[in-house]
């Protein structure tokens, strides 16, 4: 309850959600980010289920400055917007481009097959070109590439185990990777162990992250920088790369369809809202495993790829915060547009 949503294109709202047609004149993004400022969840007037009664905020007295004002405030914030959006569309592009590689590679088999027809895989040098086979063998997986193996996925990837209790270093900052961190755009929160209330798992530096919480929800994580004191849910399985494997390589074979497909069917309990894999039978999955030359070839492609995309969300995360430092300070007039926009350049820069 009190989420505020703008849309740019017409929309079907739904019967329990309170929406906007008449602005009176003002900005109506503006008023957006107004809305944004007010704790609406203070006027919750339900009882079993959170509320908003319209009539309740309707005589909230507000601070309201001329429209051209408001014009100014929108454009710069709506900068901000702009950018942290840019850079979340190019890290879905970058993702995007990681994952179809690995696609190619290890589950359509594309080099291997060119190979075969005697043709030379499309946008692949010599070098990499001669890592794979020529052609495929059965296994109990059906078609692999000759020579490949069949193992199991523990071979690959090795959980890593070690519980910690926050609350034992209370005013040492972790750095927590929880559930609804990486529901937010997947950036960690900074807390003092005072404020972690439960057991966690420490999260070494080479780490990928696999919800095993109600996995119809795909949740990988692919940490790009982790601290000393990092952290995650216990609703976190955590795998380190094992052989020749990668880290990337790892996050990549968690996020294929086919795997999440496989994960749903581990699940235990009878909750559709409270299922969980057990993390043996993620473990004990049948795997093809690829030579090792080709798993390093892989990693030294996709590494600055993710570097880049782990670049980019602390790149947004810096200008969303700055945006919301800004939000009420702006709206209420406690900080002049002339101050604001030098804020902007100087976070910019």
């Amino acid at each position: 309850m009190g989420r505020v949503h703008f849309s740019e294109v017409d929309y079907w709202p739904h019967n329990t959600c309170l929406y906007v047609t008449d602005f009176f004149g003002n900005n109506p993004r503006f008023a957006y980010y107004l809305l944004q400022t007010l704790d609406l969840a203070a006027f919750n007037s339900g009882s079993a289920q959170p509320s908003l009664n319209r009539n309740f905020i309707y005589s909230m007295p507000l601070r309201v400055p001329a429209r051209h004002e408001q014009d100014c405030i929108v454009e710069l914030l709506r900068a901000l917007d702009n950018r942290i959006a840019l850079l979340r569309e190019t890290n879905a592009t970058l993702e995007a481009i990681a994952q179809a590689l690995f696609k190619s590679w290890f589950v359509d088999f594309d080099p291997v097959r060119a190979k075969m027809e005697g043709c030379v895989p499309e946008g692949m040098d010599e070098a990499t070109t001669a890592l794979f086979p020529d052609g495929f063998e059965d296994s109990e997986l059906g078609l692999v590439p000759r020579g490949w193996q069949i193992g199991k996925l523990g071979e690959l990837a090795r959980q890593h185990k070690g519980s910690i209790n926050p609350l034992k270093n209370p005013e040492t900052l972790f750095e927590h990777f929880s559930l609804p961190a990486f529901d937010k755009h997947q950036m960690p929160v900074s807390e003092l162990g005072e404020e972690i209330k439960s057991n966690k798992t420490s999260v070494p530096p080479d780490a990928v992250l696999l919800s095993k919480l109600n996995p119809h929800i795909p949740r990988v994580w692919l940490p790009v920088d982790v601290g000393r004191h990092a952290v995650c849910s216990t609703e976190f399985l955590v795998f380190v790369p094992a052989s020749s494997a990668s880290k990337e390589f790892i996050y990549c074979a968690f996020s294929t369809p086919k795997f999440q497909e496989l994960l749903c069917q581990l699940v235990t309990g009878t909750s559709n809202s409270h299922q969980r894999v057990k993390p043996d039978g993620v473990s004990s999955m049948n795997f093809v495993i690829p030579g090792s030359r080709v798993l390093e070839a892989f990693a030294v492609l996709v590494k600055p790829i993710f570097e880049r995309i782990g670049h980019n969300r602390g790149e947004a995360q810096t200008l969303a915060t700055l945006r919301d430092t800004l939000l009420p300070r702006l709206i209420s007039g406690h900080l002049r547009l002339p101050e604001a926009e030098s804020l902007l350049e100087e976070a910019c820069a």
